[in-house]
């Protein structure tokens, strides 16, 4: 027998109103995931790994996670996570929004400089089981809860991530300060990236040489700005492919390419292997035996 009474006089952490919602939650399981350099402008995340090694680059520090590490990665900070090849990766990623702590400004889940990786500590099997019952509920096409039961996830999930990075703090050293140019730039290509784009174009936008636009991007994230805008391409067709029924000229067109044939060669050759095939492999459609074996698609997006 056991029983704890609460005070109820508390000092409640969030500011009147502002507590978290979900946006997204997303299974990532593929063992060449990398998702290349992105931002997102209204949504923090919050990632577990269950097992395997993630490499993520955030606002150009280098961080590695390990199985039962936990990941806050905050809106507008410029991100790329890769599941590690010799160890690949399960991650699951909460996105969240619309909540503000009482003491932080909106969507501000760190202190300044802390480190935004750490080993799972307080309330470390309550986190782990909850995005397990995530993973279970959300991917069932007849799950019929609302969305306030989600919400109520996405708030204990929360005030965990807080509990655990309250004290995780790291000071300025080792901050690298990022050429703005070169930012913008990639902020304008992700936000872009379906259009079609030119290094001339990108060089009369933003007043800078072709040579130094490459040069420069290139020597900041590892790839040049035309591959960029492929992987990102990419990227997003791989939703499209485990998570709607949508042809392969419909993703083709969404994602920028007019001509069906050049984005399969594209994909093929980025991918790994076809469209089709991609979509036969990962495919959102998890059946009571996959539930029971625990094998769940990649990147199932389910918000």
């Amino acid at each position: 027998m056991y029983q704890r009474c609460f005070d109820n006089a508390m000092e409640p952490l969030f500011a009147q109103g502002e507590t978290p919602r979900f946006s997204r939650f997303v299974i990532s399981d593929d063992p060449a995931w990398e998702s290349g350099h992105h931002v997102h402008d209204n949504e923090t995340e919050l990632i577990y790994v269950k097992n395997g090694v993630a490499r993520l680059i955030i606002d150009s520090s280098l961080y590695v996670a390990h199985a039962d590490d936990i990941v806050v990665i905050e809106r507008g900070r410029l991100h790329a996570v890769a599941s590690d090849a010799n160890s690949p990766a399960t991650t699951y990623t909460c996105a969240l929004h619309g909540f503000r702590f009482r003491d932080r400004e909106e969507h501000q889940l760190l202190q300044p400089h802390s480190c935004p990786v750490i080993s799972a500590g307080q309330g470390k099997e309550v986190i782990k089981s909850i995005f397990n019952e995530l993973s279970v509920m959300l991917p069932q096409s007849k799950n019929t809860l609302t969305s306030s039961v989600y919400d109520a996830f996405a708030y204990a999930l929360t005030v965990l991530y807080y509990e655990n990075f309250k004290n995780a703090y790291r000071s300025e050293q080792g901050y690298i300060k990022k050429d703005a140019l070169i930012k913008d730039i990639l902020v304008y290509l992700n936000n872009n990236y379906r259009k079609k784009i030119t290094l001339e174009q990108l060089s009369k936008q933003f007043r800078a040489s072709v040579s130094y636009i490459c040069h420069e991007f290139t020597k900041e994230y590892r790839i040049s700005p035309i591959n960029y805008v492929i992987q990102r391409r990419m990227t997003e067709a791989k939703f499209a492919l485990t998570n709607t029924d949508n042809s392969l000229a419909e993703i083709s067109w969404r994602v920028g390419y007019e001509n069906v044939d050049h984005f399969a060669k594209l994909f093929l050759r980025h991918g790994g292997c076809s469209p089709s095939d991609y979509r036969r492999q990962f495919k959102n459609n998890v059946s009571e035996q996959e539930h029971r074996s625990g094998f769940y698609p990649q990147e199932k997006v389910l918000f």
